[in-house]
């Protein structure tokens, strides 16, 4: 049966980090009763394998479409590929409100929802997706459509340099699941050295793995693809926990997981 002592050193600590507010104990319980049971991973599409292609829409908006497929769409009909839209807003007598990262409605007035439907038909010519903005995708559907959707371009030369060598390296999708482009450039926030690329979905779970092996997600932590490559993520982009946060976390596991393991210190430089 697999223990905690199991994990190779660093994802040992990081594993206590990441569920340190429930104390050592139930993290070694989160180790033992993984074993056998693999992550959720992301899940790609089901339509036909084929091509990428970008096209306009009559809608004003670019869809995504794999193998004639287009990705963000209900079905295709005679008139189109047919969309649907949800629209909700609280209506208090003062006019509609909008409710969008709300938690819950006010007690007074009503909830109101529109559904919509309509189609689309492509009006062409082809579009290299890279070109278009995120704000002109139409992301209809459900959360592979977002993740289909090739990244747009980093904010910092930076990161937009280690990106492009991973891309060169070892590709551009994700290095996990290896279903979505890579958008994030994934690192070890203790040493600092980069591990991969990711899709959204994968880099948003990789550190909740606890699994020594047979998973994905702990085979790639434990054997990063962009090892050999020693990249190092800019150090002025992040730092690994405030300090406040930092003495908290020791206080809850009653230690500090990080103690003897070398860290990387701070960097002024902002080039990797």
């Amino acid at each position: 049966m697999a223990t905690l002592d199991d994990l190779p050193p660093y994802r040992r600590a990081k594993l206590l980090w990441r569920w340190a507010h429930q104390g050592v104990d139930r993290v070694e319980k989160l180790v033992r009763e993984a074993e056998g049971r693999p992550c959720s991973m992301p899940t790609g599409s089901a339509v036909p394998p084929g091509p990428t292609a970008v096209l306009l829409g009559d809608d004003g908006r670019y869809h995504l479409l794999r193998g004639g497929h287009m990705l963000c769409a209900a079905a295709q009909t005679a008139d189109g590929w047919e969309h649907q839209g949800y629209c909700s807003w609280i209506d208090r007598g003062t006019g509609p409100e909008d409710v969008s990262g709300r938690g819950s409605v006010l007690e007074e007035g009503a909830w109101i929802s529109l559904h919509h439907v309509w189609n689309v038909r492509t009006v062409g010519p082809e579009h290299a997706s890279a070109e278009v903005d995120p704000s002109q995708r139409c992301e209809g559907g459900d959360y592979t459509v977002a993740a289909s959707w090739p990244p747009p371009l980093a904010r910092t030369r930076s990161i937009r340099l280690l990106r492009e060598a991973l891309v060169a390296a070892l590709g551009p999708d994700c290095q996990v699941c290896g279903l979505y482009p890579g958008a994030m450039v994934d690192h070890d926030h203790e040493t600092g050295y980069v591990r991969g690329l990711l899709c959204r979905f994968c880099n948003r779970t990789l550190e909740e793995c606890p699994h020594v092996t047979d998973c994905p997600n702990a085979d790639y932590m434990s054997n990063p693809p962009a090892a050999a490559l020693a990249l190092l993520y800019p150090a002025h982009e992040e730092w690994r926990s405030k300090e406040s946060t930092r003495q908290r976390k020791i206080m809850m596991l009653g230690f500090d997981p990080f103690e003897g393991l070398p860290l990387r210190r701070p960097r002024n430089d902002s080039h990797p």
